[in-house]
Order: C-alpha cells, then sequence, then structure tokens
C-alpha cells in the first residue's frame, strides 16, 4: 500500500480531507502579506505575591487544535529530506536481524513511506513530543526567508535580544523560564483568526488528563478489592462510630470530568495560545494560557451511596489534582517596543519587529 492510498484510507472516513482546510478564514495571497518578527519570553513567578484573587481548581479549556503549531513541527521533525540522497535498500531484513544490530542505515526502506505520523495509524512510531519529559526553554529554529515563505517559520536562538532578561529573572531567582521563542510570520486582521499554539515545561500526560484529574492505574492490584465486602463494610462503619468519615449531603461542586479526546492529548505545564493581529495599522495582542501546577484538592463524590462506594474503595477525598491558572490578556502594543503582561502565576515578554515586509502592500 502506498503512502498516498495510507492518507486516504485513513482520513477519508473521518471526512478530514474534504474539511482540512474549513476550519480556517480565507488568507489573502502571500505577495499581500505583512511579516513581522516575534519573540516571546513565557515564565511562572517563583515568588509567593500577596493577592486575593482567587483561583478555580476547573481548568478553562483552550481550544489549539485548529492554531498554527511551530513548536510541535519542531520537536517532531523528520528527516525524510535527508533520506532521500540515500539508496533504497534491496530488501527488508529478516526477523533475526532486527535483534542482532544489523539495521541498516545507508540506505531506506520503501515501506518507511507508510510510517506517517497521523491519527489511527497503527504502524505510526510514537512522536518524538510525546516522550518529551520536559521541553527546552530556549528553542533555536532553522529561520527562514520572508520573500519566499508560504507560512511561519522559527528563528535561530541567535537572533533573541531577550535572553539577559531571561537570564536575570532565573539568576535572581525571581522566575522560572518556560519558554523563549523567536519566529517571523504574516500577521493579518483579527476575523483572520492566524493564532500560534505555545506550549513548555514539565509534561503531565502519563499521570494526568487534560481536566486535571489523575488518570486510573492500568497496572497492579487494588488491595482494599481483595478483601471480603464484610470486611469492608466493618471498616466502614467502624469508621463512623469513631468520627473518622462523616457523609457529607452539602457536596461542593467538584471540577468537571471533560471528554478528553476533545482536549489536547499531550498536558504541558504551560500551553495556550498567541494571537497577534491589525485593527487598521495597529497591532494587537490576543493570549490565553493555562499554566498548571499540582495540588491536594478534597474531590468529594455527590450523593450518600457514591460517597460510601468511595469510602469502601479505600481511597481519600483528598487527591492529588491538576490545577489551572488562567492568563488571558489583551492589548495594543507598539512595534519594536518591549511589552510584558502581568498575572499573579505567569509572565510573559514579548517584542514584535518590524521587517522589511510589515508595510502595507497594495
Amino acid at each position: 500500500m502506498t503512502r498516498r492510498q495510507i492518507l486516504t484510507t485513513l482520513l477519508l472516513p473521518l471526512g478530514l480531507l474534504a474539511s482540512a482546510g474549513s476550519a480556517f478564514a480565507k488568507l489573502p495571497d502571500h505577495n499581500y502579506w505583512r511579516w513581522f518578527e516575534v519573540e516571546v519570553l513565557l515564565f511562572k513567578h517563583t515568588v509567593e505575591q500577596n493577592i486575593n484573587e482567587q483561583f478555580p481548581l476547573a481548568i478553562e479549556p483552550i481550544a489549539v487544535s485548529s492554531a498554527n503549531d511551530l513548536l510541535g513541527a519542531h520537536y517532531n521533525r523528520d528527516f525524510t529530506a535527508l533520506r532521500t540522497g540515500l539508496g533504497e535498500c534491496d530488501s527488508w531484513p529478516e526477523f533475526g536481524q532486527f535483534n542482532d544490530f544489523s539495521w541498516r542505515f545507508d540506505c531506506y526502506y520503501s515501506d518507511e513511506n507508510q510510517w506517517v505520523t497521523i491519527p489511527g495509524n497503527p504502524f505510526a512510531p510514537p512522536s518524538n513530543l510525546s516522550l518529551t519529559d520536559t521541553t527546552a526553554v530556549v528553542v533555536d529554529g532553522n529561520g527562514g526567508n520572508i520573500e519566499t515563505a508560504r507560512s511561519a517559520f522559527l528563528l535561530p536562538s541567535a537572533t533573541h535580544v531577550l535572553s539577559e532578561t531571561r537570564t536575570e529573572l532565573a539568576r535572581k531567582g525571581l522566575a522560572k523560564p518556560l519558554l523563549h521563542v523567536a519566529w517571523r510570520q504574516p500577521v493579518f486582521t483579527e476575523k483572520q483568526n492566524y493564532k500560534f499554539r505555545l506550549f513548555g515545561g514539565k509534561q503531565f500526560s502519563d499521570e494526568f488528563r487534560y481536566d486535571g484529574y489523575k488518570k486510573e492505574a492500568t497496572t497492579g492490584t487494588d488491595n482494599n478489592m481483595e478483601r471480603s465486602l464484610i470486611e469492608r463494610v466493618q471498616t466502614l462503619l467502624s469508621q463512623v462510630d469513631n468520627n473518622q468519615l462523616r457523609f457529607k449531603t452539602d457536596v461542593p461542586e467538584n471540577p468537571p470530568r471533560l471528554d478528553n479526546s476533545s482536549y489536547p492529548q499531550s498536558v504541558w505545564e504551560l500551553d495556550g495560545l498567541l494571537h497577534i493581529f491589525l485593527i487598521g495599522n495597529y497591532l494587537h495582542i490576543d493570549n490565553e494560557f493555562n499554566l498548571r501546577e499540582v495540588a491536594q484538592a478534597e474531590l468529594i463524590p455527590e450523593g450518600l451511596s457514591q460517597q460510601a462506594k468511595h469510602a469502601l474503595s479505600g481511597e481519600s477525598v483528598e487527591q492529588s489534582f491538576l490545577r489551572a491558572f488562567n492568563f488571558d490578556q489583551r492589548r495594543r502594543v507598539i512595534s519594536h517596543e518591549t511589552h510584558y503582561f502581568d498575572h499573579p502565576k505567569v509572565g510573559m515578554v514579548i517584542q514584535i519587529r518590524r521587517t522589511d515586509l510589515s508595510a502595507p502592500r497594495y
């Protein structure tokens, strides 16, 4: 089966081929794009601030699936272009050769083209990003040429001008940098919705769901369930008699459980969207991020029967929960100035710099 056949087989039933471009507003001809250079430094505060603001446990979901994802493409880079310089191998290795380190690296196998990293492909290896515990703070891109580019591209770290700011924040113990990245992009009007997904820090995907609840263990034995029902009920009654367990009728609402299939499968310490757009000739920034932190939360089941069932399981109502702090701000900005967006938990320093193609092109 060829690569094209695999793509058609996997994508057509999902309706993805026909609707791939429907989620995006039509962009103007690239000959009229206005290009700007963007540099962003995102960090979390490490010094507690005296604030009266209360943050809910529940996450405010951010729809990142339709945004431009330069970072995901950067981490999951493939080397198909490099492989094209190699000759095709005569045949696949015998089964035993997989175990004796005789894999060939001086040629490529034609069937490797089937290993495309798309949802539903059973042959696709795990992405580099899914295996990353913590992202690099500084992103070193490959650069590009705005005269010929048809999309945004990451810039080399040598172009960063906020490096001293990042170093000082870390040196003075004021903040922990999570992401420092620069790129060049065309900037359009707000309605064209040309947003970028930015993420960084620790990955919590193995332990927590996107909605903050811990993932259920898939291995191991529940020692509490090995005991007989009578033993567990007797333990429960004893806890009630000794005032160690009290059932509650007025239970605060727990954070909602979300359908994880609709949200990112990779749960990052910081994740969200940055939207730079023009109103007339004036630059604006609209950003929304969630900072995640592990907290201990009292998650009491609703209803007496559910509370009894939870108590019989032996689990504590106080559980680890991946809470979220939402950072959502919008502002008009001036190019080549350094702008600071503050929040009790998160900070962002950003510069938007003009290029030779920043002026209106009519």
